[in-house]
């Protein structure tokens, strides 16, 4: 399994490219596991439960749901306790609206996230117990 700490984990979901928050999230207080699709989030779900989740939201359409954001916000049910942020592109506001309506999140912050806020919001979601 993981080592033991003291530090909470943080399992980080990021599907889209282009950023690399990980030294803020060790900042703001956490461990962090980082899976690059939501698949491999679900399947890491399995043997970690982490006080918070940080998933991006890219805007994908399915049949039946309108992003892979949604079957990691509905997993997250079974770990009431973790704290779920997610960043999103502006441009898919509206969107990730309609993902919410049906699967809440703790946290929102457009990308790209002013690290200051970032590590403010995660930090408190650290010290919680």
């Amino acid at each position: 399994m993981h080592p033991p700490s003291d530090r909470p984990w943080l399992l980080a979901v990021q599907e889209v490219p282009g950023y690399n928050y990980r030294p803020l999230y060790e900042q703001a207080g956490f461990q962090v596991i980082v899976e690059h699709s939501v698949r491999r989030a679900l399947a890491r779900l399995k043997t970690l439960a982490p006080q918070a989740i940080v998933a991006d939201f890219s805007k994908r359409h399915f049949h039946d749901r309108l992003s892979n954001l949604e079957s990691l916000l509905a997993a997250r049910q079974r770990f009431p306790a973790a704290r779920v942020l997610v960043l999103y592109d502006p441009v898919h506001a509206a969107d990730l609206a309609q993902v919410l309506a049906r699967c809440p999140a703790d946290a929102t912050l457009p990308l790209p996230a002013r690290d200051a806020a970032l590590v403010q919001l995660l930090g408190c979601w650290a010290a919680q117990p």
